[in-house]
């Protein structure tokens, strides 16, 4: 038995515990929720026999479910078929947080004059209870973490389903990255003050200024990252864990 899930675990829990799903598919969903929530960083190897201790099955649904992020594109085989979470180039990277800055602009001017009432409440309390962050600045992880469902709020709030399912598609191949950002001096900061501007353009019902300042904040985004990582002399695989820790996946397929 695991821990009891929070909110977030649970809204997991009623996507991947339904009766029809395959033991690959619970495995493959498990990893994916870690490469979402940066867990498992850039560069780090999957052990096959690790994972299928650790989800009770045998290395046959384990390896179909590599099989399928593979495709996806969030893994990697190496040559010695190994399977790593993928690695981008910075050219690469830069292309993708271009696209995405594209589609989540769109999705903020529709959600400016789409979103009700009390999606507008629930956007201000994730908007401020980031702000309660700051002050600490010693959890850049739970601050992404809160970046990441303040973007998921504005983007169910365009109300259009080809842009959530296109712009979803390409956020689950920036997350880890875009988690790791928040580390840069000063980002959490400026992070920040560019949400304090996205809010206030939706809150005023101001599509344009939606647009244009969310537009803005996630081609910063990738920026900042490209940068960060130049300065800092990493390589992308420097941005791996020392150890793979997927005890969570664990906990929350099985509570």
């Amino acid at each position: 038995m695991g821990i009891a899930p929070n909110g977030r675990a649970s809204r997991w829990l009623l996507m991947i515990a339904k009766p029809n799903l395959t033991q690959a598919e619970l495995v493959r969903r498990g990893i994916e929720r870690a490469i979402f929530n940066g867990d498992l960083a850039p560069g780090v190897v999957l052990e096959e026999g690790r994972l299928a201790t650790l989800h009770g099955v045998s290395r046959t649904p384990v390896r179909e479910a590599i099989a399928n992020l593979v495709r996806s594109g969030l893994l990697t085989k190496t040559a010695h078929r190994r399977a790593i979470v993928s690695q981008l180039d910075s050219g690469k990277l830069l292309e993708l947080f271009e696209a995405l800055a594209e589609m989540e602009g769109l999705a903020a001017r529709f959600a400016a004059s789409r979103m009700s009432h009390q999606e507008k409440a629930s956007l201000m309390d994730i908007h401020q209870r980031a702000a309660t962050l700051l002050p600490v600045g010693d959890d850049p992880r739970a601050y992404a973490m809160l970046g990441k469902e303040f973007h998921q709020t504005i983007l169910a709030g365009c109300r259009n389903r080809v842009l959530i399912g296109a712009t979803s598609a390409l956020t689950v191949r920036v997350f880890p990255y875009r988690s790791y950002q928040v580390v840069a001096p000063g980002r959490l900061e400026s992070n920040q003050v560019d949400h304090d501007r996205i809010v206030d353009a939706i809150m005023a019902g101001d599509g344009e200024a939606a647009q244009e300042a969310m537009r803005k904040h996630t081609s910063d985004q990738g920026d900042t990252l490209v940068r960060f990582i130049a300065l800092n002399k990493l390589p992308h695989d420097g941005l791996q864990v020392a150890e793979m820790d997927l005890s969570y996946t664990s906990e929350d397929i099985r509570s």
